[in-house]
């Protein structure tokens, strides 16, 4: 069954109104949705999902900049990924709000097709986690109708044990265990051994944590650089 779309909205905060409309009037001329902030607070305080999207914030504003809020929202896993616009940034500036996951960091004034590449970029990037985590909860789904002894079976399975090993650990046939594994793999539409490790790591409650988009593969904060157990 195919996925239902889900609408992006690019989120802009800066404390200048022109600057605020300018951006608005780029991606309404092609059609996205956008939603505007003149503070970091009044983003904040507002009743928002974050599904599928990226944000657009200045580095200097009153009372909040963006990069205190960057570190506000990397503790708070903030799902879409980042993009600073800046008159006055420099290279530390810059380095800093890619450390803690901007995928750019732009100068104003800034060209038009930048910036539309850039959110082009960010977009892609939300909708292949998005695509991850609806996948994920799909196959939670699926897990959850496995009964105790098969999810016994499921996990020496992803820790790469035999059937004759997972008999022995369990305390069963040979054959009892295959059959389990057979019903385990029908009910999880999975093909092979490797399938079922995929499903395995995708029920890791570790990996709901790893959505901050712009972090380089492999990087030590995201889960995809750990292995998990099942039961982890």
């Amino acid at each position: 069954m195919a996925q239902a779309s889900i609408t992006p909205t690019i989120f802009v905060i800066d404390d200048e109104r022109s600057v605020r409309e300018s951006i608005k009037w780029l991606f309404n001329s092609i059609s996205m949705n956008v939603k505007l902030f003149e503070s970091p607070q009044e983003f904040l305080d507002a009743d928002l999902e974050f599904r599928h999207g990226c944000l657009i914030l200045d580095v200097r504003m009153q009372n909040m900049s963006g990069l205190q809020l960057q570190n506000i929202l990397y503790e708070q896993n903030f799902p879409l990924p980042l993009i600073f616009l800046s008159a006055y940034g420099d290279a530390q500036m810059g380095a800093q709000a890619v450390k803690k996951g901007a995928i750019d960091f732009l100068q104003k004034p800034y060209r038009n097709q930048d910036l539309l590449d850039t959110v082009n970029t960010a977009l892609r990037l939300s909708k292949e986690v998005l695509d991850k985590e609806m996948e994920r909860d799909k196959y939670i789904g699926w897990l959850d109708s496995l009964s105790l002894r098969e999810k016994g079976v499921l996990e020496q399975v992803v820790a790469g044990k035999s059937s004759k090993e997972i008999a022995r650990n369990l305390g069963i046939s040979y054959k009892t265990v295959e059959a389990h594994r057979a019903r385990v793999m029908k009910k999880l539409g999975a093909r092979s051994a490797s399938d079922l490790v995929h499903l395995a790591l995708m029920n890791n409650s570790h990996c709901r944590g790893c959505r901050w988009l712009s972090l380089p593969k492999g990087n030590a904060n995201c889960c995809e650089s750990e292995a998990h157990s099942l039961s982890a």
